[in-house]
């Protein structure tokens, strides 16, 4: 049972042409960030973040929050 990332705080006006998702760790599987994406990128990300739990860089994949 991981924990969830809350959305990024949104300012006044949503932003039209990007959406947030989240970046999971692949080797515990909870969601650590949130980023903002632009809608027009269809590529999955995949980046070497800091996972707390797991305390170590670990390989981050993109999901939906």
């Amino acid at each position: 049972m991981g924990v969830r990332v809350p959305p990024a705080l949104l300012m006044a006006k949503k932003a039209k042409g990007s959406h947030t998702v989240g970046l999971k760790c692949t080797v515990c599987g909870r969601f650590n960030y949130a980023i903002k994406k632009q809608r027009s990128n269809r590529k999955k990300m995949e980046l070497r973040k800091y996972c707390k739990w797991c305390r170590k860089h670990t390989l981050h994949k993109e999901a939906k929050l």
